[in-house]
C-alpha cells in the first residue's frame, strides 16, 4: 500500500492502484481519468496514485484535488528510464492501470498485474503518422495479448470490436464524471438563445466543417466552437466561405466549458468516429441534448432519449433537423429533462469508480492465486 502524506501506510483493506497516463493534453482520456481518480480517492476503498508523463493540466488538477501525483518528464527520461521509474513506483501497488499505447508498454514492464483502458480507436492522420501508429498498435497489441490482465473498453460497441482481438480479457466500463451542476446551474432549455455548440479538439477527425455547414442552413441559429487545434485556421476560413462568420464564434480552449454547454440548446457531434466522449456526458448532465451522427459510442450514451442521431453526413439534412430541434420548445424541454435523467442514472463518477474497483479486486485476487 502507498504511504500517506505522513509517512504512514494506508489501512490494509485499501487496494493500491497506480495509474499511468500522459499529461500533455487535456482531452477525453485525461478528463475521464481525472474524474475516475478523484472518485476513487474520495471513496477510499482504493489507495490511488498517478504517474503522469509530463507536467500539464492533468497533473495540476490532480494535485489540487489531493490525488498523489508523480510527474515524470518524458522527454528528459526516455522510455527505458521511464520504465525503471514506473517499476519503482509500482513496487507498492497491487495493480497498474494504463491509458494509451506507450503507457501500456510501461505498465507491461512494471512487474505488476495491469489493466489497459482503450479510450478510443486510432484516429489516423498523415501517411507518416499512420506508419508510426501501426508500429505502436502492433507493440500495444502484443503487450495486451500477452500480459494484460484486462482490457477495458469505454463503450459496448468498442468492447465488441476489442473482444475479437482479446477475447475474455475485455470488460466494458462506461466513463463517468462529477456532476457539473454542482458548479453551474443551467437555464431552462426554452430560455436559452438559439445557439448550439461544438466541444472538441480542432482536428480533422472531428469534421467540424459539417457543424458550420449545418448552421449555414439555419439563418437564426448561432454556433459556438469550444476547443483548439491545428484545424482552427482552416475552419475559420470555412466559416467565412459559408458566409456565417458573424454567427460562428471560436472560443478556443476553455479549462471549464460548463458555462458554455449550459447555454446551448444542443451539442453537435459531427466526428467521423468517437469512443465515449466526455463532452457528451457533460452536455447531458447540464440538460443540453445532443445531435450526433451515426456514432455507436455516442448513441449508446443517448439511448434514444437524450438527443437525436442523424444517419447521414449530408449538411442539408443536418440543417433541416437542427432547425426543427432548435424551434420545437415542447420537444426541447422534454429531451433536456430526459438527458439529465440519463446522466444521473448511468454516468456518475461514483458508478464508474465502483465498477473499476470491482475490476481491480478481481485482477489482484487472480494475481495472488
Amino acid at each position: 500500500m502507498y504511504p500517506n502524506g505522513h509517512g504512514e501506510r494506508q489501512p490494509a483493506a485499501a487496494l493500491a492502484v497506480l495509474h499511468v497516463i500522459s499529461g500533455d493534453l487535456w482531452a477525453g482520456a485525461e478528463v475521464a481519468t481525472y474524474h475516475l481518480l478523484c472518485a476513487l480517492a474520495e471513496n477510499g476503498s482504493v489507495d490511488v496514485a498517478a504517474a503522469v508523463l509530463n507536467e500539464g493540466e492533468l497533473s495540476r488538477r490532480l494535485s489540487a484535488a489531493g490525488v498523489r501525483c508523480h510527474v515524470l518528464p518524458e522527454r528528459e527520461l526516455g522510455f527505458f528510464a521511464l520504465a525503471r521509474r514506473i517499476r519503482s513506483l509500482a513496487a507498492q501497488a497491487d495493480v497498474v492501470h494504463a491509458h494509451r499505447y506507450k503507457e501500456n508498454l510501461l505498465a507491461a514492464a512494471s512487474g505488476k498485474p495491469w489493466i489497459a483502458t482503450q479510450h478510443g480507436m486510432p484516429e489516423g492522420g498523415t501517411w507518416c503518422a499512420r506508419v508510426r501508429l501501426a508500429r505502436g498498435e502492433l507493440l500495444d497489441y502484443v503487450a495486451k495479448r500477452v500480459s494484460a490482465a484486462r482490457v477495458v473498453a469505454v463503450s459496448h460497441a468498442m468492447a465488441e470490436r476489442l473482444g475479437r482481438r482479446f477475447g475474455e480479457k475485455v470488460s466494458c466500463v462506461w466513463n463517468g464524471i462529477g456532476d457539473p451542476q454542482r458548479q453551474v446551474t443551467p437555464d431552462a432549455w426554452n430560455e436559452r438563445p438559439l445557439r448550439c455548440g461544438v466541444l472538441a479538439r480542432l482536428v480533422s477527425v472531428k469534421a467540424i466543417e459539417l457543424a458550420i455547414d449545418a448552421v449555414a442552413g439555419c439563418p437564426d441559429v448561432e454556433l459556438e466552437i469550444v476547443g483548439d487545434g491545428p484545424e482552427r485556421s482552416a475552419l475559420e476560413r470555412h466559416a467565412r466561405a459559408a458566409g456565417v462568420e458573424g454567427r460562428v464564434r471560436f472560443l478556443g480552449f476553455l479549462p471549464n466549458p460548463h458555462g458554455a454547454l449550459a447555454r446551448w440548446r444542443c451539442l453537435l457531434v459531427t466526428s467521423r468516429h468517437e469512443g465515449h466522449p466526455i463532452g457528451v456526458l457533460e452536455s447531458i448532465a447540464l440538460g443540453t441534448p445532443v445531435l450526433t451522427g451515426a456514432l455507436p459510442g455516442v448513441e449508446e450514451i443517448l439511448a434514444g432519449r437524450a438527443g437525436w442521431s442523424i444517419p447521414t453526413r449530408r449538411a442539408a439534412r443536418w440543417s433541416e433537423i437542427l432547425g426543427a430541434v432548435m424551434s420545437d420548445v415542447d420537444q426541447g424541454l422534454a429531451v433536456s429533462r430526459a438527458a439529465r435523467e440519463r446522466f444521473l442514472e448511468a454516468f456518475s463518477a461514483d458508478r464508474c469508480a465502483s465498477e473499476m474497483t470491482s475490476l481491480y479486486r478481481a485482477v489482484a485476487s487472480e494475481a495472488h492465486g
